[in-house]
């Protein structure tokens, strides 16, 4: 329901150059330690469905991504692809509801400059868990810390249930 990835490394690094030319808002301060980018994901996504995104903006570079796979009700696989301004709009439509997310659980890839988070998540509106799945975050390090290029996200269902490893 909230969330995706740019998936290709590659893509990660040719966007490297222009996602650290706009640098990110002073009050929005990015994780200079990657282990710190789950807490700031959640922290930019929760909240009032309708507060203002800035730091969000910031955290995620211009290009990002999110990609939102799915299986339907034919059980054929599908998925949906928003831009970051795109999904803003459209979470903003749930105007003051309450909505908080939280990693559950996640291990971390790396090679010089570049990350893959892999991580599982619960997301509640108003108090309530609606939702439990998995993230496939992808970040680039720039001079002034670790910015998202994209994030996948697989919601759990009945049929296909958070593996045990990805539980806290």
């Amino acid at each position: 329901m909230l969330r995706t990835l740019f998936s290709a490394t590659i893509l990660a690094g040719a966007l490297a150059g222009k996602a650290m030319a706009q640098m990110p808002d002073a009050g929005c301060a990015l994780p200079s330690e990657l282990n710190g980018l789950p807490a700031a994901i959640d922290a930019a996504i929760s909240g009032p469905a309708d507060k203002d995104r800035a730091c969000m903006k910031a955290l995620f570079i211009p290009e990002a991504r999110l990609m939102f796979a799915s299986t339907g009700a034919d059980g054929k696989p599908s998925c949906s692809i928003e831009a970051l301004d795109d999904w803003i709009v459209h979470v903003r439509a749930n105007g003051h509801t309450m909505l908080g997310e939280k990693q559950l659980k996640f291990h971390i890839e790396s090679y010089g400059n570049i990350a893959h988070l892999w991580s599982s998540y619960a997301l509640s509106s108003d108090g309530k868990q609606v939702a439990r799945g998995i993230d496939s975050i992808e970040a680039i390090e720039g001079a002034d810390g670790w910015r998202v290029t994209g994030i996948m996200v697989q919601e759990e269902s009945a049929a296909m249930p958070l593996p045990m490893e990805d539980l806290p």
